[in-house]
């Protein structure tokens, strides 16, 4: 599906936000941030869609919001800065989550392909509060039930990235359903961020491809700014992975040495650098999330609420990149995933601490896997929802489960000349 103006028409009613506070006292006092927390300076925008609900739905769901951020008390606080000048959550300035009720004049199914919402209809579906640019007073969380004819609904929020990454995220909604059906939390959430503090003296093992300054030798930046920037989600079913992954495999008769991610990371990254008309000598950087909460040596707690993700790196030209069998290619993703042991975790901890990534430049790819994401357990009552996001950022690959065709729906974004010769390139791999 392309994301595009197709559903302006789209009317919804919103009544004011009202604020949701914690049921019982919480504890105060502040939260210091990681220096991976504080990597990650955004909103993350989300969309629940449920296909039945009844009368008292937003009752319940705001209701189990106030129980749920007893326990995640984190998320009605806000940002401030400690007398070292780094961002902390104030808890003991509990402003509360303002929460919004809307109404659709139409059906769910007018929405389209649930993977990727378009951005007129994600400002609809997902409150902004009008503060939310100012650091110290906007809100960490937002939520908004929208309520559609035929009985269907949509959990819209925004939740800072500032406090959460996608595993927290998974969390604290589920935590959240699991009030809304009576049932006791199935993972207690840790606030304790000092786990992931950093060393004094910092242990620092660098250098990293990630911090390396790209060139725009090819000029792309022009293309960013004179075409039509589209999303668009494309579905790589199970014949498409399989072909993919005997591609990305030396020898094509052991596939299971390469995983659906990294197969199709290689593919990816190829095919959007050919895409965009990149020169042989320009760099590109593929950028890749990987959740480390399992690779140190002492494993994170489940409920460890916070960012527990690093981005190790790919760096080579075009040339090279076209010229190397694909299979050289998932090597390379294959040896950067592995690399993020306990001791790069630390060593990044430690550098992010004094040094920030600027802003990307299009040559680079930030590649992130939603696939294992339990987001079917979000049931507040009335079954499974659909999930969707939106307001991607434009140098963002996401892969996610299309369960419609057992496969997997990528997410991403760009210039519209270059999204036709991708999608040529996928759809190529019908002849693979």
């Amino acid at each position: 599906m392309e994301a595009s103006a197709k559903n302006s028409s789209l009317i919804i009613e919103r009544s004011s936000p009202t604020v949701v506070l914690p049921e019982h006292e919480t504890p105060e006092g502040s939260i210091s941030l990681t220096s991976l927390d504080q990597m990650a300076p955004m909103m993350m925008l989300y969309v629940y869609s449920f296909d039945r609900s009844d009368s008292n739905v937003v009752d319940v769901i705001k209701k189990a919001l106030a129980r749920v951020l007893v326990h995640y008390y984190p998320v009605a606080g806000r940002l401030a800065r400690n007398s070292r000048g780094k961002l902390v959550v104030d808890c003991q300035k509990k402003l509360g989550v303002p929460f919004v009720e809307a109404t659709a004049d139409c059906d769910i199914e007018n929405l389209g392909d649930e993977r990727l919402v378009d951005p007129d209809a994600l400002d609809k579906l997902v409150y902004r509060d009008p503060m939310q640019h100012i650091l110290e007073v906007a809100p960490l969380l937002t939520a908004q039930v929208t309520k559609f004819r035929s009985g269907s609904f949509i959990l819209g929020i925004a939740l800072s990235h500032y406090i959460a990454d996608g595993v927290s995220t998974m969390n604290f909604m589920n935590a959240w359903a699991e009030i809304a059906r009576g049932k006791p939390l199935s993972i207690v959430p840790c606030h304790d961020r000092t786990i992931l503090k950093s060393w004094v003296p910092p242990q620092i093992t660098g250098p990293y491809d990630e911090f390396v300054h790209i060139s725009d030798v090819s000029n792309m930046t022009a293309l960013y700014e004179e075409q039509q920037f589209v999303y668009k989600a494309l579905h790589f079913n199970a014949e498409k992975l399989a072909a993919l992954k005997r591609m990305a495999t030396k020898d094509e008769q052991v596939t299971s040495k390469c995983t659906n991610f990294v197969a199709l990371a290689a593919f990816v990254w190829r095919a959007r650098s050919i895409a965009l008309n990149m020169k042989l000598h320009q760099q590109s950087k593929l950028l890749l999330a990987v959740n480390f909460r399992s690779r140190l040596r002492t494993p994170l707690p489940d409920g460890y609420f916070g960012n527990t993700v690093v981005w190790p790196c790919c760096l080579c030209t075009k040339g090279e990149l076209i010229e190397e069998p694909i299979f050289a290619s998932a090597t390379r993703i294959k040896k950067a995933i592995e690399s993020a042991t306990d001791s790069y975790v630390q060593s990044r901890i430690d550098y992010y601490d004094n040094n920030r990534l600027g802003g990307l430049p299009v040559d680079t790819l930030l590649m992130s896997s939603w696939t294992r994401f339990e987001y079917g357990s979000t049931d507040f009552g009335w079954g499974e929802p659909r999930f969707a996001t939106g307001d991607i950022q434009r140098q963002n690959c996401l892969f996610m489960t299309d369960g419609r065709e057992k496969g997997i729906a990528v997410v991403l974004g760009l210039p519209l000349s270059a999204m036709n010769t991708f999608e040529k390139l996928v759809c190529d791999l019908n002849d693979a």
